[in-house]
């Protein structure tokens, strides 16, 4: 690896650092690419940790690993460059340091064990923010027992220690030192960002260590937090993180602990959510940066039944910008509040946070917003300024898709399962079929198979199952929040299947179906509504993931079919979008 470091400008020392770090990760073989990357982290941290400590008389060693850490030579490039991302983080705050070196670590980690245990570290603007939630939740710094279930990294810890010495200023050293060993706690899966939470907690307030003339225990217990007995802990008046994510398989003994929450395909962090709301006193906070998936996804259905039956939302910032903020995390974040209370407050603030690893955060307030009084149903809460308009109508909506006619399914063909019958060539019992991109974003139908492994046609076996006859509205299964749109709609002509009598349906497209053969409301109209500006925004409020879900879209609450008149007659006059589009406006607003 050859080392061209910035010189100068410690951001962007670490920037580059991190980029070369990850390129060399990459050369490490299978058997060894674990401890090689941790041996090159340890050097990076003890190299901050010498610098951050060079102005001390008595230079303490760092603080010892919980397991034996296997040596790996480096070579003098990579040694180098250890050294310069190292010296480059004691430039900066603790808590900066503790997010630039954890991203590096995180970086360098084999991509199964990143991925496989969802970790991804917090920017400090976030965990700023966070924690002054947390403060108007009612936490009193110089009291508070406080705990991390998923400390790794200390991303949150050393920020909490610097709130704690701030409120307790006439401590003595030793007197701070034995207040932080009683009341903060981190619980951490991986012994070695444990160890990397303590390094950080010790450098938070290594003024005051330095003056008790003593070393801090640890307050990181490894462990699996999830299978922890926390029955032998003292409750905390707050637990504070960004817990993993991911889904996982869970143990018999496991499902049964967290059954209350639990529905379909468990997720880590709906796991730590229960976890945490089980760890904290009564009147407690429990503060979580976690996707938003929750709010509205089937899966997680019991675990908002959970959070509303022991806990009162406070609020919410719905996070807007991902780009840069987290590496590689596709879903949508959000930070949350509860306390642990028997629920009462109906509505719960809302607020959109803009955020980047080198700004300020901003933060706009976009009102109180109702919850459920169907605890399991989904959240309607507004992402941004123009979607809280269209909030309060939606929540006194109570049709559904069902409630004009209509069913939704899964397109039929995994590919994968029938590429054997799946040719560019037309063949007898051949029949065509339709991709996502056949779906356009104007909401037109065009036949065609553009993209790798998607063929034309397919050749039936006599499945019957997989067959389409009658038309319908094909929708596109997955777009991102990035995207202009998130409903992509468009009518499967009836004049295609009159040609080949049926058409097999690819299971990236949602299947619209009507129930009946008159349904209350056209397939045209369905198609123009779900296409709008205004029903775009509308399905913002309950999705935050890039699958445009069934579940989801059978929950998005809609006007009555009486209300549609102007809207059935401007798309049979096949009106300017415009004017379709300010009609669906009409009706997504009071």
């Amino acid at each position: 690896m050859q080392v061209l470091l910035p010189e100068g400008d410690p951001l962007k020392t670490l920037h580059s650092g991190r980029v070369m770090a990850k390129a060399w990760s990459r050369t490490l073989g299978a058997d060894k690419h674990l401890i090689q990357a941790q041996n090159f982290i340890r050097q990076a941290i003890s190299i901050y940790w010498q610098v951050v400590h060079e102005s001390s008389l008595r230079q303490k060693p760092l603080p010892a690993l919980q397991y034996h850490l296997t040596k790996s030579k480096l070579d003098n490039a990579t040694l180098a460059v250890a050294g310069a991302v190292g010296r480059a983080a004691a430039h900066l705050g603790v808590i900066e340091a503790a997010y630039y070196l954890g991203n590096i670590y995180t970086a360098v980690l084999p991509e199964g064990i990143r991925s496989g245990n969802g970790v991804f570290y917090t920017p400090p603007g976030l965990t700023q923010r966070l924690i002054d939630m947390a403060t108007l939740g009612g936490v009193a710094w110089d009291k508070a027992r406080v705990a991390d279930p998923a400390c790794g990294g200390g991303a949150f810890l050393a920020p909490v220690a610097l709130k704690m010495m701030e409120a307790l200023p006439d401590l003595s050293n030793i007197q701070f030192l034995e207040h932080l060993e009683r009341h903060l706690k981190g619980y951490e899966l991986d012994p070695f960002a444990a160890w990397l939470t303590q390094v950080f907690l010790e450098i938070a307030v290594k003024d005051r260590i330095s003056g008790a003339g003593r070393r801090m225990r640890n307050l990181v217990t490894v462990c699996d937090t999830l299978e922890y007995s926390f029955e032998r802990e003292e409750k905390f008046d707050l637990v504070i993180g960004n817990p993993p994510y991911g889904k996982l398989k869970l143990s018999e003994q496991t499902k049964l602990k967290y059954k209350d929450s639990l529905f379909g395909h468990p997720n880590l962090y709906g796991l730590f959510t229960h976890l945490a709301l089980n760890m904290v006193k009564t009147n407690g906070v429990v503060g979580y940066l976690t996707p938003t998936s929750f709010l509205s996804g089937e899966y997680f259905k019991n675990l908002r039944q959970y959070i509303l039956s022991t806990a009162t939302p406070l609020e919410i910032d719905f996070v807007a910008v991902r780009k840069g903020v987290f590496d590689d995390v596709l879903q949508e974040t959000m930070l949350a509040t509860y306390r642990k209370a028997k629920f009462k407050r109906s509505k719960v603030l809302v607020n959109e946070i803009t955020t980047s690893i080198y700004d300020e955060s901003i933060i706009e307030r976009l009102g109180d917003f109702s919850l459920p009084t169907k605890k399991s149903e989904p959240w309607i809460l507004p992402r941004s300024i123009g979607q809280s308009l269209s909030v309060p109508a939606m929540v006194k909506m109570s049709n559904r898709l069902s409630n004009w006619g209509f069913r939704i399914s899964t397109g039929q063909l995994v590919w994968n399962r029938h590429k054997e019958q799946l040719n560019d060539s037309y063949k007898k019992n051949a029949y065509p079929v339709i991709w996502s991109e056949a779906v356009t974003q104007d909401g037109e139908f065009i036949h065609r198979a553009e993209k790798k492994n998607h063929s034309f046609w397919f050749h039936y076996n006599g499945e019957e199952f997989l067959l389409t006859t009658r038309p319908c509205i094909l929708l596109q299964r997955t777009t991102s929040k990035e995207q202009e749109k998130r409903l992509n709609a468009a009518v499967l002509p009836q004049s295609l299947l009159d040609k080949r009598k049926a058409v097999v349906i690819e299971n990236h497209l949602n299947m619209i179906f009507p129930v009946t053969e008159s349904p209350p409301v056209s397939l045209e109209v369905v198609c123009a509504f779900l296409n709008s500006r205004a029903v775009n925004d509308a399905f913002r409020t309950i999705s935050g993931s890039v699958a445009v879900s069934a579940y989801e879209l059978e929950s998005l609450p809609i006007p009555s079919p009486s209300k549609l008149k102007k809207l059935t007659q401007l798309v049979a006059e096949k009106a300017h979008k415009a004017l379709i589009e300010k009609e669906c406006y009409e009706l997504y607003t009071l």
